[in-house]
């Protein structure tokens, strides 16, 4: 049983999932390529951390890039207009409480993986926000 301070979403809501949801925006490391910064991302520190959220319960955990390829594809469709965040990945997860959230942030074993963060990326740079998810849309079809 979850206490009720560690539950998901905001008392006497709809619309939302009821998660806690983990987005954490990235700066890759100075000087490193984009390929490198992929390669490092998906195929070390991310297969290292599969096990690790798995264990505490999590529901997904998703990389997004926003890479040299893709702000010059939307600058394009934008004419050069468009503003964007100044950081090269975002990494969300979702866990069904805040209490699967903590033993996740708390275990041995993946507090071990931030020793891993200098090998792609700036550290000093990252930055979180955590809370839920209001759904409007899902699988295509507007949500009432």
């Amino acid at each position: 049983m979850v206490p009720k301070a560690f539950e998901a979403g905001y008392p006497n809501t709809t619309g939302f999932r009821k998660v806690v949801k983990v987005t954490i925006l990235i700066k890759k490391k100075e000087g490193m390529s984009d390929e490198a910064f992929i390669e490092h991302y998906n195929n070390v520190h991310a297969k290292r951390a599969v096990p690790i959220v798995q264990r505490h319960g999590v529901i997904s955990y998703g990389l997004t890039y926003h890479l040299n390829r893709d702000r010059k594809l939307i600058q394009d469709i934008m004419h050069q207009k468009a503003k964007l965040a100044d950081y090269d990945a975002i990494c969300t997860f979702v866990f069904p409480d805040y209490l699967a959230l903590a033993k996740f942030m708390y275990d041995k074993e993946g507090a071990a993986l931030n020793g891993d963060h200098e090998n792609f990326m700036d550290d000093s740079q990252m930055r979180m926000m955590v809370g839920d998810e209001y759904i409007l849309i899902e699988n295509g079809e507007s949500v009432q």
